[in-house]
C-alpha cells in the first residue's frame, strides 16, 4: 500500500557582503560566528496513509491590504511563496516583501518572505489549520503568491 509523504529540506547561510573597492570585486565571505553556521536540516515523513489525496492550488495576487488566503481546512501542509512578481504571468518583477500573519490577524504574530523566498509549514494545530487563519500583505503594490496545501 502506498502512502503520501513529504521530504523537507532547509538550509540557511549567514555571510558578510564586502563591497567592491579599488581592484577588489564585490564578494561574500562566510561568517566565523559558530552560532550562525550549519543551519539546516531535512526530514522525510508521512502525510497520509494512502495515495488518493488532492493537493490544492490557491495561488493569487495579494496587495498591501491585509487579507486572508481563503477559507478551507488545511489537513497536512501549506506552502507559501513570494514569487517576486506582480502577476501570474511573471513578467514584471517586484522586490516587495510578503508579510504572513498567522492565527487570524497580524496582531497574533507572523513572518516575512523576501522575493523568491518560500516556506512549507506542516503539522498545523488549532489557530493555523485553515486558510482563513493566514493573512497576507504586500509591503507595496501587488505580489503574486504561490499557495499550495493539502
Amino acid at each position: 500500500m502506498a502512502s503520501t509523504r513529504m521530504r523537507v529540506n532547509a538550509s540557511s547561510q549567514v555571510f558578510h557582503r564586502v563591497a567592491a573597492a579599488g581592484d577588489m570585486p564585490l564578494h561574500d565571505i562566510a561568517t566565523t560566528d559558530t552560532v550562525a553556521q550549519d543551519m539546516g536540516g531535512s526530514a522525510d515523513f508521512e502525510l497520509e496513509s494512502d495515495e488518493t489525496v488532492v493537493h490544492v492550488d490557491a495561488s493569487a495576487v495579494f496587495d498591501a491590504s491585509e487579507s486572508a488566503i481563503g477559507s478551507a481546512a488545511i489537513a497536512d501542509y501549506i506552502y507559501i511563496k513570494n514569487t517576486g512578481f506582480t502577476s501570474s504571468a511573471k513578467s514584471t518583477a517586484t522586490t516587495s516583501t510578503l508579510t504572513v500573519g498567522v492565527g487570524g490577524t497580524f496582531a497574533n504574530g507572523g513572518f516575512t518572505l523576501a522575493a523568491g523566498e518560500a516556506i512549507t509549514l506542516h503539522g498545523l494545530g488549532g489557530g493555523s489549520d485553515n486558510l482563513s487563519e493566514f493573512q497576507l500583505d504586500s509591503s507595496s503594490g501587488n505580489i503574486y503568491v504561490e499557495v499550495k496545501y493539502l
